[in-house]
């Protein structure tokens, strides 16, 4: 008769397994971190691309003019929304799922509908009152035929998301951010790439030449 005798794992064995766990853990994480951002981005695009079928609705239907409401304010998000949220079927659209900032702030937003749409060129000038974000002179209905660089123009873009770290904002002048052109398409675009601004930084809401200019070369 023989007899079959079972060996457990030792202390010492056990332990190199978990260490070998870990080391694939730790090898595997950035990977899936990439992976799952990378779908973040896709879906970002994505929104972009319907919240351009939506403005192209809303221009169709306004004798090709540009949301314009008389607020100097409208690129911002929580304002420039509620114009185009009619042509939009899926709200979801106007957020960006790497966007912590505007989840649960200005309505969810994470884009900037930029004010070179809603003034006249010549008006694209510094805030006399020293402001930085909105140059706060009278606002005036631009028409699609004034757009003169449409796959060159910004319409709508990312202010409170990059998609590379640290977090960088529409302001910093550097970062990767989301793009929809007025003809249409979707970019990642590097800010410091960008056409310099009247404020000779590479803020695309103060495009020289405003809706007749250029964001990228």
């Amino acid at each position: 008769m023989s007899y079959c005798s079972r060996r457990g794992f030792t202390l010492v064995e056990l332990l190199v397994v978990i260490a070998l766990i870990c080391l694939l853990a730790g090898m595997l994480f950035p990977v899936l971190m990439k992976a799952h951002r990378a779908g973040q981005r896709v879906t970002c695009l994505n929104h972009l691309r319907q919240l351009g079928l939506a403005f192209t609705l809303y221009i169709d239907s306004h004798d090709n003019e540009f949301p314009d409401t008389g607020n100097p304010l409208l690129w911002n998000g929580r304002l420039w929304r509620p114009v185009i949220e009619p042509y939009v079927g899926d709200k979801r659209i106007f957020w960006c799922p790497i966007d912590d900032a505007a989840k649960y702030r200005y309505d969810s937003t994470s884009y900037a509908y930029l004010q070179t749409f809603y003034h006249n060129p010549e008006d694209i000038i510094p805030a006399n009152n020293g402001g930085y974000y909105t140059c706060w002179t009278q606002t005036a209905s631009q028409t699609l035929s004034k757009v003169v660089y449409p796959s060159q123009k910004i319409l709508i873009y990312e202010w409170y998301t990059n998609h590379d770290l640290p977090l960088r904002t529409m302001w910093d002048g550097t970062g990767m951010h989301q793009a929809l052109f007025v003809d249409g398409h979707v970019a990642l675009v590097h800010e410091e790439g960008l056409n310099l601004s009247v404020l000779s930084n590479h803020d695309p809401n103060w495009t020289v030449g405003g809706i007749g200019g250029k964001d990228v070369p």
